[in-house]
């Protein structure tokens, strides 16, 4: 469980997170809102990436910033929105870089198992000699997400944190993606915290919405209580029906 109390970051004065209060279990969950809300900042908060906050974010009973950096690596893995690096390493070494933390404790699986593995499911093994730097920003992404689902494919109750990990995908692309980490979410009892802007998506893929605007969370849970017609068009500033939103029709393409 992760336990969040009273979480305020303010910086210039101004409230980036204002008095979250949240509990998030098992399973998925979905961070919703209109742009400058606050979701990436939360997600960065969630994962360590900011201590300058005030108030307790707690992992299974523990502060996160008691944690050691190599601890939280083991049991935490964290896809930023961008991602690149200066060096041309091959796609290959990139997604190895998500192992490095676990050396050669291989717990039940090898490293090159679980890369190869996280390879096949996300359809890039004909990239694996190319050089990063030279791969489309779907691919990019699709690397970033299999360095970070490597990180974390044998560990039991792992976190896994995704800022808005389809934004350069096509449609196909995001079905294989959502697909696999609600299978991966049920087999290894992971807790899986996604941005997503995408409202279609996050009401079907999620057993939890989190709904935030001007820094705060307004609303969480279910998502047809969630993303109510008149909650919706109040957060966003915009007439939004809910049942364009939660269209069954839509997902009949997924395979949760």
């Amino acid at each position: 469980m992760i336990n969040i109390k009273h979480l305020n970051l303010i910086r210039s004065n101004r409230f980036l997170l204002k008095d979250i209060n949240l509990e998030i279990n098992k399973g998925i969950h979905t961070v919703v809102g209109p742009n400058g809300a606050g979701k990436t900042t939360l997600l960065r908060s969630i994962s360590g990436v900011f201590s300058d906050y005030q108030g307790s974010i707690q992992y299974f009973g523990k502060e996160i910033k008691d944690y050691s950096g190599s601890e939280l690596a083991k049991n935490r893995a964290f896809a930023s929105q961008f991602f690149d690096v200066a060096f041309p390493f091959t796609v290959k070494e990139i997604i190895e870089m998500g192992r490095f933390i676990h050396g050669f404790d291989h717990r039940a699986m090898s490293n090159d198992k679980i890369t190869g593995e996280v390879i096949n499911q996300l359809s890039i093994s004909h990239l694996v000699n190319q050089s990063f730097q030279t791969l489309s920003g779907g691919e990019k992404q699709r690397v970033q997400l299999a360095r970070v689902l490597s990180q974390v494919w044998d560990v039991e109750s792992a976190v896994l944190l995704l800022d808005e990990p389809t934004s350069a995908l096509d449609f196909s692309h995001q079905v294989k993606l959502f697909d696999l980490i609600n299978s991966q979410q049920k087999k290894m009892n992971w807790m899986v915290i996604m941005v997503l802007h995408d409202l279609h998506a996050a009401s079907f893929i999620a057993d939890n919405v989190i709904l935030m605007a001007n820094a705060e969370v307004v609303d969480c849970g279910d998502s047809k209580k969630v993303l109510s017609t008149d909650q919706l068009t109040h957060v966003y500033n915009t007439k939004i029906n809910r049942n364009d939103i939660l269209d069954d029709a839509y997902f009949k393409i997924y395979s949760k």
